[in-house]
């Protein structure tokens, strides 16, 4: 260490990089970047809606207050303990709850990381270590803690954590009766809580009770409305067991939809990130075409610049007649198309093995042969997270693969046109490799129209969406 001065000095140094040239008064500072370890990267938080009172009561004892409650304590989970992507913070106080999670993608395209650094005079270091989930900062949601009243009982109690966001009229009511209710009309509202009647408990009830509870507009929400009114009524569990497996199968669709193209969105099936992802690719070349006073789009966009790259028939017949440089309502399509085309590349890939094994999983992503958005989007929807021989990979199974050709299928007919119709499918077929008799069966299924015409196998979507009945058993 150099030394500051000859004369004593009254300022404290401060520790700084220190260069060849630099003045006295300083201290050499040795950087060390520490190799990311997810086990032992800290967790940062931020609390956006100020610290918690714990927090300040503690501050406040260093300056002699007597209040001694507790801090919160956190807890470090996984939403889905199967896969390692994404974490979640919760945490809690006597008065707040605290949370907030990551997604944990492979790559959420932020260009700003945080960094803990940690300074160790003694050894002139300072250490810089990522943080927790590639330099997240948890920003934690707080709310408080429902409302308990001071009248004894369990009937008057209205503390209970049930998941809504805004008290029910009876719980306002109960409020303003606790804060401004004389005694006798707190007793009254005490017995009435307690002979309230569990309608669960009821037996033999009957419609007219369920009608009149459906009937109280303001004190049940839409979902509980319906899901009431669907128990007043004969529901087939077949059926119902057939549209609830068809909501995880298929991409997300509107059964109230007023015209075809507004069934099936293909900005929904490939999610946010993956869609932004292919608009920015797509978008970018056609204007490079525009600069360059060139109508060459298409190999750029589908070759990656290769002048003999191969590109599904299928994919050409497609990208017929569109001109997205002169007109813009082409682009929209064009996207669809792009999409399209890499999700039969990653078809194509994983047909064979049926899975993908890397280090990690930005190198499983890789190997999608997409954009590291639309390859993570992949892996989430048809895989699943495995460990082969301690290497970490994804597998895809059968029925993973079948909701796979259900998208592949959907988009086809999506990037055909707003009328959602394609008079043959034969080609398509081919170019996947899938037989004609899976192509139709997926289809049906996902509410498609199937004819044979003159020029193949032709589908249609009509509106409104109709799904085929449940297939009854055969005769043994």
């Amino acid at each position: 260490m150099e030394s500051a001065s000859k004369k004593p000095h009254k300022k404290r140094k401060h520790a700084t990089f220190q260069d060849e040239d630099s003045s006295q008064g300083t201290t050499p500072i040795r950087v060390q970047v520490a190799t990311s370890n997810p086990s032992n990267d800290p967790i940062v938080v931020s609390f956006p809606r100020g610290l918690p009172a714990a927090l300040l009561a503690r501050h406040d004892q260093n300056r002699g207050n007597d209040d001694k409650t507790p801090p919160p304590r956190f807890t470090w989970s996984r939403p889905n303990p199967k896969s390692d992507r994404g974490r979640i913070v919760t945490g809690s106080d006597d008065t707040c709850v605290y949370s907030a999670t990551a997604p944990g993608r492979g790559y959420d395209g932020r260009l700003t990381k945080v960094y803990v650094a940690v300074l160790d005079k003694r050894a002139k270091t300072l250490k810089l270590v990522l943080a927790a989930e590639k330099g997240t900062i948890f920003a934690l949601d707080q709310t408080v803690k429902a409302y308990t009243p001071n009248l004894m009982g369990e009937a008057m109690a209205m503390g209970r954590l049930n998941g809504q966001n805004q008290a029910s009229a009876s719980d306002r009511v109960q409020m303003l009766v606790e804060s401004f209710g004389s005694k006798k009309k707190q007793r009254v509202m005490a017995s009435r809580a307690a002979n309230i009647v569990n309608i669960n408990k009821v037996v033999g009830a009957g419609d007219a009770m369920m009608n009149s509870v459906v009937g109280q507009g303001g004190m049940i929400s839409a979902g509980n409305r319906d899901m009431l009114m669907d128990g007043t009524k004969v529901v087939d569990a077949v059926e119902a067991a057939l549209h609830q497996a068809r909501k995880i199968f298929l991409p997300p669709f509107d059964e109230k939809a007023t015209t075809p193209e507004k069934v099936y969105n293909p900005q929904e099936m490939a999610g946010e990130n993956a869609w932004t992802k292919v608009a920015r690719i797509v978008e970018k070349i056609i204007k490079k075409a525009k600069e360059e006073g060139t109508k060459e789009w298409v190999e750029p966009l589908f070759g990656g610049g290769r002048p003999n790259a191969i590109i599904p028939e299928s994919i050409k017949e497609l990208l017929q007649n569109l001109d997205p440089i002169h007109k813009t309502d082409h682009i929209s399509r064009v996207k669809t198309i792009f999409f399209l085309f890499l999700t039969m590349r990653f078809q194509a890939k994983i047909s064979q093995k049926r899975r993908i094994l890397g280090g990690t999983e930005d190198d499983c992503i890789i190997q999608t042969r997409a954009p590291l958005q639309v390859g993570a989007r992949f892996l989430e929807l048809f895989m699943s997270p495995i460990v082969v021989k301690q290497e970490h990979g994804f597998s895809i199974s059968d029925a993973q693969f079948d909701r796979l050709l259900a998208y592949i299928f959907i988009l086809y007919v999506i990037a055909s046109g707003k009328d959602m119709k394609v008079s043959s499918i034969n080609q398509f077929c081919k170019d996947i490799k899938i037989d004609d008799h899976k192509a139709i069966q997926i289809y049906r299924g996902a509410g498609f129209t199937v004819k044979n015409g003159a020029d193949g196998i032709g589908v249609h979507l009509t509106v409104p969406l109709t799904f085929p009945p449940p297939k009854k058993g055969g005769k043994r």
